[in-house]
């Protein structure tokens, strides 16, 4: 990330991708990595998102200092289940260096190892509870793939005995419809 972009980052401040994380007033890494996991969680089970860590609440940086990016590393891993992995980039920004520690979301439902589950809303992260997994689970158990477009796909891939089907299930249903008249092509882009 160059400079021009992170001086906007840190003007726009936190939001739904974005956290500040202070490395100065925690009193030692184990509270750091704590406060960084929380929010690394949440972002996993949202968007996905980078903990800015050196850098305070109100967009002010103050830095980092005697860190180990590959301790830090392992210690998110280690304290979140399933594993989570993690990217870190050191930002240099005025003679300070800012850990920025990436997530990405990759559709599994993230937790703490001491069992709290995270989500992101707006600019906090929230409990996520399992009533609200109850949805997420249910499409993956049911999945319905009929309004999915599948983007490696070509015209070659459609069975035309599916397309008759269809067209006689839907004269079976509304008898007046002309749309089982069309040509396949026009019928499946209705």
């Amino acid at each position: 990330m160059n400079i021009i972009d992170f001086e906007r980052l840190l003007k726009a401040g936190e939001s739904l991708t974005v956290e500040f994380k202070t490395w100065i007033h925690a009193k030692d890494m184990r509270e750091r990595i704590s406060l960084v996991v929380d929010e690394l969680v949440a972002f996993a089970n949202a968007k996905g998102g980078i903990v800015y860590l050196g850098v305070e609440d109100d967009g002010t940086v103050t830095g980092c200092k005697d860190y180990d990016i590959q301790k830090i590393m392992e210690s998110i891993y280690d304290r979140t289940r399933p594993a989570l992995f993690t990217e870190i980039e050191v930002i240099q920004y005025k003679g300070k260096d800012i850990l920025a520690i990436k997530v990405e979301r990759d559709g599994t439902t993230y937790a703490t190892s001491d069992g709290r589950c995270l989500k992101r809303l707006g600019k906090n992260s929230k409990p996520y509870y399992p009533d609200e997994m109850s949805n997420k689970y249910t499409s993956i158990q049911n999945p319905d793939f009929s309004s999915q477009i599948l983007a490696d796909s070509n015209i070659e891939d459609i069975n035309i005995l599916e397309i008759y089907n269809l067209k006689e299930k839907l004269k079976i249903r509304d008898p007046k419809s002309t749309l089982s008249g069309l040509e396949d092509m026009s019928f499946l882009r209705r």
